[in-house]
């Protein structure tokens, strides 16, 4: 799949609201990926996804924002081997809880880690780096124990939460992602971390739900909040009695809409975590 990669260069006098907030408005409009930079934010849209009239509606529906105080220049990009990529620029390694690790292969660790997770990916979220990644990954390790379970992991980018999960015990995990270029990457790390007769990736959205065998103890959505309200009803639906749905990608200010679809739905908060501004919620299927 080719992409369009969109490099923002922010006003300064703006520079930490927008490079907070701009990534949300951009994901209602096909932007899946994100990496920050010194001067602004570099975004990725899948190409056939990519409309430069709605990507500036969306920019200046944000609040407090004025004609040219962000500028911006696109450019194509091509599939490639991103793996390739990445042995070339790679990330540094990021502690997780004390006992989890994420790095890129290659990267030698100066001491041993209960956790030790490689994670060749083919942009930098899902990585770690980023709150809502981290925050569910901390949830993940803070529960008793994972073993048993069986697994749905909705938007896995690299599959890092599906990884994790194998490792502390899980049975059985599906991952899902709409981009091709994360399926195959999802596919690749989970190979390199030694986990294939675990974790099945497929291609698709929500409606791969529909399988008469979709039964999940456990299911991890970390996308964005108008996905989250979409497909909620299609997580809660394969969903086991007395299970856990997670989810994040999100902001403060949208809690209330998603707790309301939430409670619709018929789950009950069990936890809720916030991280500048980002939120991850823990509810349990009644």
């Amino acid at each position: 799949m080719d992409y369009k990669q969109v490099t923002f260069r922010i006003d300064a006098d703006t520079a930490d609201f927008v490079v907070e907030l701009l990534p949300a408005y951009l994901a209602e409009v096909g932007f899946d990926s994100f990496e920050e930079t010194s001067q602004g934010i570099v975004a990725y849209c899948p190409a056939d996804l990519f409309d430069v009239d709605t990507m500036k509606k969306a920019i200046m529906e944000m609040p407090c924002i004025e004609a040219g105080k962000i500028a911006f220049r696109i450019a194509d990009i091509a599939d490639r081997n991103w793996n390739e990529v990445w042995e070339k620029t790679g990330f540094e390694p990021i502690e997780i809880s004390g006992d989890c690790i994420i790095r890129p292969s290659g990267r030698q660790l100066s001491k041993q880690y209960r956790y030790d997770i490689i994670i060749n990916p083919v942009q930098s979220f899902g990585t770690g780096y980023h709150e809502t990644t981290r925050m569910i990954l901390r949830m993940l390790l803070d529960m008793p124990t994972l073993d048993g379970e069986t697994v749905l992991d909705m938007g896995c980018g690299t599959a890092v939460l599906s990884i994790l999960a194998a490792m502390r015990g899980a049975r059985k995990i599906t991952a899902i992602d709409i981009d091709p270029w994360s399926q195959r990457n999802a596919t690749e790390n989970i190979r390199i971390n030694g986990l294939d007769n675990k974790i099945e990736v497929l291609l698709g959205d929500a409606s791969a739900l529909r399988r008469s065998d979709c039964r999940y103890s456990l299911i991890m959505a970390n996308i964005n909040r108008n996905i989250l309200l979409a497909d909620m009803a299609a997580y809660v639906s394969c969903l086991d009695k007395g299970g856990c749905l997670i989810m994040s990608g999100f902001y403060s200010e949208d809690m209330d809409m998603i707790d309301r679809c939430a409670r619709e739905s018929g789950l009950s908060l069990e936890e809720k975590r916030t991280d500048n501004n980002w939120v991850a919620v823990r509810y349990r299927k009644l």
